[in-house]
């Protein structure tokens, strides 16, 4: 919705993008297909497209409105301003320093001694009673059958399979056509007349006229009159490209020269082009020799990609037709019959993509009663891209609350833990309200560490309790004692010395601190902007029946 709202927005505001932009944004972002030499594999560009069910029409189209949105997005963030007032108040409570000592008191200092009776536990198990809960889960044995493992690593084709393997795609090594070309785009005016357009037309052919007058100095000319933006600070250079990735227009005449040189002024839905080829290469057939290596990886890719789907159906007909067991798939494909425990509902945070933990499908299955109550085997489901599994439950644990007896240790743990840092606290509660009351003539208590100079920016070993205890007190009213409880760490007495001003490496930050600001000031701009244009258009939102949380748009 907020992508369809945003192109919405971009053709209102006629906002175009040139072939130009287009290419150089796809080089930019497929920097890894170059090669050594910084030629871009545009076969291997195809295949990656081709791998995710895109022409390369299609993907240019896409990357032309994530372009066109872009410039929209960048209009609105761009409108953001930080008044300096707000900068500096920012700047100085983060920036701004304190002068401090510390003493922690420590909750260990206080755990000997300490020896809970089993009264004392037995009333903490039954006031953190839900803490000792254990979630539902399974214990369960799986197979894997991965598409990598289908075919040996010295497996390779004979030469006859290589040569029947070629003729099948040679069209694929046929090396494509390419024109270099650097260009000057004069755009015609929205609703722009006749004469006008002529008018635009008659400059363009000036410019040819020039150019050709003067070959060398093209890209000066380009830098000066080219209102592609994409290519006019490159001296409207394009580099290398294929005939289906230009404008008909545009790619007729750049490939319709054999040789370097300068087309007729060419007029696209862009404008008027003034164009001069500077290479040309391309639109022969690769012979097998040179691409033997690549063939070889292609039909090694293809040959373990079949074998893998051969027997993923023959095992996924397998485990359902034997659903009382795994033990036959896993023999008929060498498998081994692998092991998991506690495995949720739910995939848990911080599952590993692509594990048996991860797969809401599988975990579904699992907890269906065909899997759960008649112990049959799951479908094979496809967890990653070539890795099929089916599984079956070993063991089905229901939520419960560990008993007393189970848990007795860690009770008494945690029972230590919380009653030793109550006594800390209550001790550095007490030595502090001994501190306040001697005023000027407290002495500094044994272990209270040296000086040190901290901020909210770089607060050193101080936690945040603390640093909010020691910024909490007027500077007017310093020096003095706060404390702060840190739970377990135990509690820190803190000597707030003076306040101290940002030092001179703070304010080599104040830039940072302003363009972070912005940042986030425009990031909320554009989110009002974006729920602005939501509002002022019909949307219908169709939701998917099973799916209650309205996710699914």
């Amino acid at each position: 919705i907020t992508r369809q709202a945003l192109l919405a927005d971009a053709r209102r505001a006629r906002i175009t993008v040139t072939p130009g932009e287009i290419q150089k944004a796809i080089l930019e972002q497929h920097a890894d297909l170059r090669d050594a030499n910084g030629k871009f594999d545009i076969e291997g560009y195809k295949r990656l497209l081709a791998a995710n069910g895109l022409t390369p029409a299609q993907y240019e189209a896409q990357m032309g409105q994530m372009l066109a949105v872009g410039a929209v997005e960048r209009a609105v963030a761009d409108s953001a301003m930080v008044p300096q007032t707000v900068v500096d108040g920012v700047f100085a409570s983060q920036e701004n320093r304190r002068v401090v000592r510390t003493l922690l008191v420590t909750p260990r200092d206080f755990e000997k001694g300490l020896a809970p009776t089993d009264e004392q536990l037995k009333a903490y198990y039954d006031a953190h009673a839900s803490a000792f809960d254990l979630p539902e889960s399974v214990d369960i044995s799986y197979v894997v059958l991965r598409r990598t493992d289908m075919l040996p690593k010295d497996v390779e084709p004979s030469e006859k399979e290589l040569e029947a393997y070629y003729q099948k795609h040679r069209n694929q090594f046929n090396e494509a056509e390419e024109r270099q070309a650097s260009h000057i785009l004069l755009k015609v005016p929205e609703g722009a007349d006749a004469a006008a357009k002529e008018k635009v037309k008659a400059r363009a052919e000036a410019l040819l006229a020039e150019a050709k007058a003067h070959p060398d100095k093209f890209a000066e000319l380009a830098k000066k009159n080219s209102e592609d933006p994409g290519s006019a600070e490159q001296g409207g250079d394009l580099g290398f490209f294929e005939r289906d990735t230009m404008v008909k227009p545009f790619a007729d005449a750049a490939f319709g020269l054999d040789k370097p040189g300068f087309t007729d002024v060419v007029e696209t839905e862009y404008g008027f082009h003034v164009i001069q080829v500077t290479g040309v290469k391309g639109g022969g057939e690769k012979p097998l020799a040179e691409v033997k290596p690549q063939l070889v990886k292609m039909w090694r890719e293809e040959e373990a990609a079949r074998r893998y789907n051969q027997a993923a159906e023959a095992l996924s007909n397998m485990v359902y037709e034997q659903a009382e067991s795994l033990k036959p798939a896993a023999e008929r494909f060498k498998l081994n019959i692998e092991k998991a425990e506690g495995l949720p509902r739910k995939p848990a945070a911080g599952a590993q993509e692509g594990s048996v933990e991860a797969n809401a499908r599988l975990l579904d299955q699992l907890y269906a009663p065909e899997a759960l109550e008649e112990h049959r085997n799951t479908t094979a489901i496809e967890i990653a891209p070539g890795v099929l599994v089916s599984a079956r439950v070993d063991a089905h644990h229901p939520q419960h609350r560990q008993t007393f007896d189970e848990v007795k240790d860690t009770v008494k743990q945690r029972w230590m833990a919380d009653e030793a840092a109550r006594l800390a606290r209550e001790a550095g509660e007490k030595q502090l309200a001994a501190l306040k009351e001697a005023g000027k003539d407290a002495k500094a208590p044994a272990g209270l560490s040296e000086e040190n100079t901290v901020s909210r920016a770089q607060p050193g070993r101080l936690q945040r309790d603390a640093l909010q205890a020691a910024f909490g007190v007027p500077a007017d009213q310093l020096p003095a004692w706060v404390g702060a409880d840190l739970g377990h760490a135990g509690y820190q007495l803190i000597r707030v010395e003076k306040a101290l001003p940002p030092d001179d490496a703070a304010k080599q930050r104040m830039d940072a601190y302003k363009g972070q600001l912005r940042q986030t000031l425009a990031n909320a701009e554009t989110q009002a902007w974006i729920a602005a244009l939501k509002g002022s258009l019909k949307i219908e939102r169709h939701l998917d029946s099973d799916d209650a949380s309205g996710d699914h748009q």
